[in-house]
This record gives structure tokens, C-alpha cells and sequence, in this order.
């Protein structure tokens, strides 16, 4: 065989069992087997970043569900909305100030 490599030899795969081609098998092996794990690492970082999306987003959500959550209970703890409450039920609120109670040993 002559030193040129042919399309023919490359189309009826002669030019893979060639000395020239054999002795850059293993490069080739590892270049390919590299190429495979960085394909794989990204769809796994593509993985991640959708997850970490997702979660942002019902984060937002549950953010958004505690401040009206939070803003509705400081407005049902005020004094005239108590005071409103326990009206319905016949409890008036008093109108005398407490007096201290003076223990004398």
C-alpha cells in the first residue's frame, strides 16, 4: 500500500486497519469517551438548572402566600379588631384602668 490514504479506502474500511490509523486508536478512544462524559455533565447542569427554576419560582409563590398570611394575622391581632370579636360573644372591654396590687409583709 502506498503512503496517501484514498476515498476508496475510507468507503470499503480499509483505512481503519491500517498500521497509521491502528497505532492512534487509543487517542481516539479517549477523546471519544471524553467527549461522552462532557455531553452527559451537560444535560446533567441543563438537569440542575431547570430543578433550580422550579424551586425559585414556587419560593416566589410561598414568599408572596406568607406576607398576605402574615399582613392578615397583624390585622386580626389589633385591639379594635379583638375588641370586635369578643363583642360578638358579650365580652365588653374595660374601660377602668388596673390598679397595682401592694403586697405589705
Amino acid at each position: 500500500m502506498s503512503g496517501k490514504i484514498k476515498i476508496r479506502d475510507f468507503f470499503d474500511g480499509s483505512i481503519v486497519t491500517q498500521d497509521k490509523i491502528l497505532r492512534h486508536w487509543p487517542y481516539v478512544i479517549f477523546l471519544v469517551s471524553l467527549a461522552i462524559l462532557l455531553i452527559a455533565n451537560n444535560y446533567v447542569s441543563e438537569k440542575i438548572i431547570r430543578e433550580t427554576n422550579v424551586i425559585n419560582r414556587e419560593l416566589k409563590e410561598l414568599q408572596t402566600e406568607h406576607l398576605a398570611t402574615l399582613s392578615e394575622c397583624l390585622r386580626k391581632s389589633q385591639q379594635t379588631e379583638v375588641a370586635k370579636k369578643l363583642d360578638l360573644i358579650g365580652v365588653k372591654e374595660s374601660v377602668v384602668p388596673p390598679k397595682r396590687i401592694i403586697i405589705k409583709k
